[in-house]
């Protein structure tokens, strides 16, 4: 039996939370433990502060975000969203009519994006870039379709994908 967790929290260091993170929001990293190394939580945590901010998101909110394994994705995927494909990044929203109820002591949840490392991995190279950049834009996008954006007409999709490219060109 393996007793090493599967997955591994970060949370911004402290000089992190009060300078760099809008104090607003507080972000949950998880990592699955094999992509250790691979990625810096403290970043992510940092680009959906950015995101947060540059879509004018007014706090107290919290966001989860989990990278994640493309067997854990797909199955997400197929079990919450009934399709039964890979994706790279899926968005779970908790502003739905059917989803709990914040305690009034609890900032609101804005919801979790849950994004598949070996995914981005396979994908990177396509659009001419690392493994980490390509995890950094699919939660852009996965945030984005949080706050209401729609990638399903050609229109939203070109609206949503520049905004995606504005606030990764502004960088954090």
């Amino acid at each position: 039996m393996n007793d090493k967790p599967l997955r591994r929290r970060y949370a911004p260091k402290a000089s992190l939370r009060s300078e760099a993170l809008d104090t607003r929001y507080s972000i949950s990293v998880q990592i699955e433990s094999r992509y250790d190394g691979l990625l810096d939580g403290d970043r992510l945590a940092r680009l959906a502060a950015t995101v947060l901010q540059a879509e004018g998101v007014e706090g107290p909110v919290e966001l989860g975000i989990v990278v994640t394994t493309d067997e854990e994705v797909h199955a997400l995927n197929k079990q919450y969203l009934g399709h039964d494909y890979k994706t790279d990044v899926l968005s779970f929203g908790m502003d739905g009519e059917d989803t709990f109820v914040t305690p009034q002591e609890r900032p609101k949840h804005l919801g979790e994006v849950v994004i598949s490392y070996d995914r981005a991995a396979e994908q990177a190279p396509d659009y001419g870039h690392s493994a980490s950049s390509e995890i950094e834009t699919v939660l852009v996008h996965g945030i984005l379709h949080l706050l209401g954006y729609n990638d399903l007409e050609e229109a939203d999709r070109e609206k949503m994908h520049a905004r995606q490219q504005a606030i990764l060109d502004f960088g954090f």
